[in-house]
Parts: C-alpha cells; structure tokens; sequence
C-alpha cells in the first residue's frame, strides 16, 4: 500500500510540475511567426520539380503568393497551437484532480479498516 501511495505521490509531482511548465510552451509561438514573416522572401528561391518559383513567375509575384498563402496558414498554425497546449493543461489538471480524489479515498479506506 505504501509503494502505491508513493507512486500517485511522485505522479502528483510530475503533474504539478508539468501545469507549472506548459503556460511556458504558448511562448514557443515565435518560432512560427518568424517563419512567417520570412518564407516570403525566401520561399520563391526553394528548388522545386521544374524550377524554382521566382524563375517560373517572377520574384515579386512569388513573394505576394507566399505571403497570402502564409497570411492563411500562420493564424490557424497559431491557433492549433495554442489549443493543443490548453488541451494538455486541462488533461493534466483533470489527471491531478482524479489522483487527489484516489488518494482521499484511499486514505478514507485505510482509516476506516
């Protein structure tokens, strides 16, 4: 009985440890930003099947089509984001809580007996 009070102790732990560190993940959105303020300029010049693009149609034309294509995908990367790190929060919050309860019912038992 102790090893199983120790393990959803150090689970507990983990847990708590992980809530403190997730809100920190949100930040990590830069990176996708960043790449969205330079794939315009960069992307027309990325080797592809018959050439690169700012060969096929011009590099100002190549530019407008990365940058309205990325003025799409950047807001829905952002969100998708931010969801799946507030959908780990509340796993993990939820997972917190129903040890906290294991654990009360377990002491409960244990009095009781």
């Amino acid at each position: 009985m102790s090893e199983l009070i120790k393990t959803s102790e150090n689970k507990e732990k983990e847990l708590e440890e992980q809530l403190k560190r997730l809100p920190k993940e949100k930040w990590k959105i830069w990176r996708l930003i960043a790449v969205g303020i330079f794939m315009p300029f960069v992307g027309p010049y990325i080797p592809m099947r018959k050439g690169m693009l700012a060969d096929r149609m011009g590099y100002q034309d190549a530019v407008l089509l990365f940058a309205a294509l990325l003025l799409f995908v950047v807001p829905i990367g952002c969100y998708m984001h931010f969801q799946k790190i507030n959908n780990e929060i509340f796993d993990a919050e939820c997972e917190l809580e129903n040890l906290k309860r294991q654990n009360k019912l377990n002491l409960q038992n244990k009095i009781s007996e």
